[in-house]
C-alpha cells in the first residue's frame, strides 16, 4: 500500500472538489485530489445554468469559448397548462457546458500542484479520537492501494456523501436526504427535426431563437419543462426536473411527455440526469479533520435544485478561511467555515427552502394561481434566478394588490411564507459562532420550525 502524506485530501473531482483543490493549492497547501471514476469523467457532463455573480465571488474566470452555452437571453415562465405567465428580460444565469468547466477546473488544479489519483474504488475512512486523520482506498483497474493521510478532508462527492455519513461526529447532524427533498433533473440536447415546427412552437410561445420556455408545475408545485431552440435552429435545449418522492417523474417520463407534445424535437445528442438535494444545508458540515462542500453539505440553492455555484463558493470560502492555518483541520478551526458559508448564504438558502416547501404544498393549482394573477412579478422572478433575495418594488405594489383579489388563496399562503422565510433567513444568518452542539442543536431545531411550518 502506497502511503501519501500532506495538508489537504479532497474527494470528488466534480466542480465543487476541484475547485476546493486549487484553491487550497494555490495557497501553498500539499493536495490530494481523489475520484471514484477515471478523472475525465469526474463530476456532471451536461449543460447547467450558473449565476455570473457566483463565479466572480468564488475567483473563478466566467466561461467563454466552448464552455458557454448561451446566458443573459429572456426566460419565458408559462403556467402548467401552458398559458402566459411573464418573461424575465434581464436574466442573470449563465449557460455552461459542465464537462468543459470540470476540466479547466481540473487542469488549473493540477497546474497548481494538485496531485490526482482516479479509479480509487471504495474509501475506508480512518479515525483517532473522533477525528479523520487518514482514508484508505482498494485500488482498481491497475490502480494499487492507497492510504492518505492529511490534516483536512473535504468530502465533495455529490449528495451520498462517501466520508459524511461514516463520520461518527458529522453523520448524526446529516439526516438522510428524503425523496420530498430530492429532484430527478434531467438536461438534453436534440436536434431539431422540423425546422418549421420549431419556426411555428416558438411563434406560439412569443419567443425567439435562444430564449427558453419554462414551463412551472408541471408535474407537481416543484417541478419545471424548460425548452431552449439554439439560434440556428438546429438544435433544442430540454431541461425538466420535479421532486423524487414517487408522485411525479422521474425525470425520464417527463422528457418522454416533452417529446410527445413536440414531435418537431428529433434524436437525442448528448446530455445527462441525476438526482439533487433539495433543503437547506445541513446543520453541521464540518468535524475535526473533516469538512463537506457541495452537494454533500446539501449546499444547494433549494428554490430550482442549483448547487454549482454553490459548491464553487463553498470550496473557496473553505479554503478562505481554514487555508493559512497551522492546522486545516483543528476543531475550531474547520468550524469556522460552516459559521462564514452560513452567515454569506445561509439567510438566502434558508429563505428559499421555505419558498420551494410553499411550490410542493400549494401544487399545480397554486403555481398557475401565482402566474396568472401577477403575484409572482418579473422583478421577484429574477431575484429567484440570481439566487438572492428580491422584495416587492414600490412599482409593483398596485399589482399585487390587484393579484391579492383575484387570487386571496393563493395570495395569502404566499405571504405568510415570505413572512417566515424572512424570519428563517434572519436566524440562519446568525449562526453560532462558537463549537457549541447544544447552542447549535438548538438553532437548527428553530430554523427547520420556520421553514417547515
Amino acid at each position: 500500500m502506497r502511503t501519501w502524506k500532506g495538508d489537504v485530501v479532497v474527494v470528488g473531482a466534480g466542480t465543487a472538489g476541484a475547485n476546493a483543490a486549487g484553491q487550497f493549492a494555490r495557497r501553498g497547501r500539499s493536495v490530494l485530489l481523489l475520484e471514484r471514476r477515471p478523472v475525465d469523467r469526474g463530476g456532471a457532463h451536461w449543460n447547467n445554468g450558473i449565476v455570473g455573480w457566483q463565479f466572480d465571488r468564488a475567483g473563478v474566470d466566467r466561461p467563454s469559448g466552448d464552455e458557454r452555452v448561451g446566458g443573459g437571453e429572456p426566460i419565458h415562465l408559462r403556467t402548467p397548462f401552458d398559458e402566459p405567465g411573464l418573461v424575465v428580460r434581464d436574466n442573470p444565469i449563465i449557460g455552461v457546458d459542465m464537462g468543459l468547466l470540470g476540466a479547466r477546473l481540473r487542469a488549473d488544479a493540477v497546474a497548481a500542484g494538485v496531485e490526482v489519483v482516479d479509479r480509487t474504488g471504495s474509501l475506508e475512512p480512518i479515525e483517532r479520537d473522533g477525528r479523520l486523520v487518514a482514508v484508505e482506498t482498494g485500488g482498481t483497474d491497475g490502480h494499487g492501494a492507497l492510504r492518505a493521510e492529511a490534516a483536512l478532508f473535504v468530502d465533495a462527492s455529490g449528495w451520498r456523501g462517501a466520508l459524511r455519513g461514516r463520520s461518527s461526529v458529522v453523520a448524526p447532524w446529516c439526516p438522510p436526504v428524503r425523496p420530498a427533498e430530492r429532484c430527478t433533473a434531467a438536461d438534453v440536447v436534440f436536434r431539431v427535426a422540423d425546422v418549421d415546427g420549431a419556426r411555428r412552437q416558438l411563434d406560439a410561445w412569443g419567443a425567439r431563437p435562444g430564449e427558453a420556455v419554462n414551463v412551472l408545475g408541471t408535474a407537481g408545485g416543484f417541478s419545471t419543462r424548460s425548452i431552449s431552440v439554439s439560434g440556428d435552429l438546429t438544435e433544442v435545449r430540454v431541461l425538466v426536473g420535479c421532486l423524487a418522492d414517487g408522485r411525479h417523474g422521474p425525470a425520464a417520463r417527463m422528457l418522454t411527455e416533452v417529446r410527445r407534445l413536440h414531435p418537431w424535437i428529433g434524436d437525442r445528442l448528448h446530455g445527462g440526469a441525476g438526482l439533487i438535494p433539495l433543503r437547506r444545508p445541513f446543520t453541521r458540515c464540518t468535524a475535526p479533520g473533516l469538512a463537506l462542500v457541495g452537494d454533500a453539505a446539501a449546499q444547494v440553492f433549494p428554490a430550482h435544485g442549483s448547487g454549482v455555484g454553490m459548491g464553487l463558493l463553498a470550496g473557496t470560502t473553505l479554503a478562505e478561511v481554514v487555508g493559512d492555518a497551522d492546522d486545516p483541520g483543528e476543531g475550531a478551526t474547520v468550524w469556522r467555515y460552516q459559521v462564514e458559508f452560513q452567515r454569506r448564504f445561509g439567510g438566502d438558502l434558508a429563505f428559499y427552502d421555505g419558498f420551494r416547501r410553499h411550490s410542493s404544498a400549494i401544487g399545480t393549482p397554486g403555481v398557475r394561481a401565482l402566474l396568472r394573477s401577477g403575484l409572482l412579478t418579473e422583478h421577484l422572478a429574477r431575484s429567484g434566478l440570481d439566487q438572492t433575495r428580491g422584495t416587492p418594488r414600490p412599482g409593483d405594489l398596485p399589482g399585487l394588490v390587484t393579484g391579492l383579489a383575484r387570487a386571496p388563496r393563493a395570495g395569502l399562503s404566499t405571504a405568510a411564507t415570505s413572512v417566515r422565510s424572512s424570519a428563517a433567513a434572519v436566524l440562519a444568518s446568525r449562526y453560532p459562532t462558537e463549537p457549541d452542539p447544544a447552542a447549535l442543536a438548538a438553532w437548527g431545531r428553530r430554523l427547520d420550525w420556520l421553514v417547515r411550518a
